[in-house]
């Protein structure tokens, strides 16, 4: 008997410990993931602002002050995720808050108007201030999924298009973000939200998983239409404050 309850508690300390590396290996890329996601069109924008430079542009210095503001905005994004991953091993509690989720949609399209893909990205901010209950840097993940996502959907050798279209209905604001990529498989669509999947040759596949948690988390919804060779839609929807 006291053998078999010795045995009982190592299995059950090894158990523990696969668990907890288990546990450990998948925030750890979220973290990357995360992480890596702004870091392409945040090194487009410095680029941009040295061409402007060179070029002696008028619009240089209109186009740093709009820069400046959503550079930093990501870099606190990070560094809240660094942090938070270093001090306790985990992606950050939400904080909710009254959020314009307007001007921060319009600050994370702005971010990637000048995509090395060359996508145009056809956006007209809502005329009004539209508030929700959320977290802020999460409201930019999200953003920064879908539109990242958006636009890796599209091959190359396809002149990429993305619609970003908001609409208010029955107290809840619907946001749009439209691609004309290759559209999602039937045998994808099941797995899409699920973690770990993903249609990429590289990735960990958490990114639409992450953005579901946060959605839902907020009180929102995720969903999306598609068709093969035209192209993909997805909705986010959350109720107004």
């Amino acid at each position: 008997y006291n053998l078999m309850v010795d045995k009982l508690e190592k299995s059950a300390d090894k158990l523990a410990q696969t668990e907890r590396e288990v546990a450990w290996k998948q925030m750890a890329r979220q973290i990357t993931h995360e992480i890596n996601n702004p870091l392409t069109p945040m090194k487009l924008s410095i680029q941009q602002l040295q061409r402007l430079h060179k070029m002696g542009s008028e619009q240089y210095n209109e186009y740093f002050e709009k820069t400046s503001v959503m550079l930093i905005e990501q870099i606190e994004n990070l560094s809240r995720i660094a942090t938070s991953f270093s001090d306790f091993a985990k992606m950050p509690e939400a904080k909710q808050e009254r959020i314009n989720i307007t001007a921060r949609l319009a600050s994370v399209v702005n971010l990637f108007i000048n995509n090395k893909e060359l996508v145009k990205i056809n956006f007209e901010p809502y005329p009004n201030e539209l508030f929700v209950l959320a977290d802020k840097e999460q409201l930019t993940q999200v953003f920064n999924n879908l539109i990242k996502n958006a636009i890796q959907a599209i091959p190359g050798n396809k002149k990429g298009v993305i619609t970003i279209h908001t609409q208010v209905k029955n107290n809840t604001v619907c946001i749009e973000i439209k691609d004309n990529g290759m559209g999602v498989s039937k045998e994808a669509e099941t797995l899409l939200f699920s973690p770990n999947f993903t249609t990429k040759s590289s990735g960990m596949g958490l990114g639409l998983a992450i953005v579901k948690n946060i959605v839902e988390s907020s009180g929102g919804k995720i969903w999306f239409k598609t068709k093969t060779t035209i192209g993909t839609s997805f909705f986010v929807e959350f109720p107004l404050c």
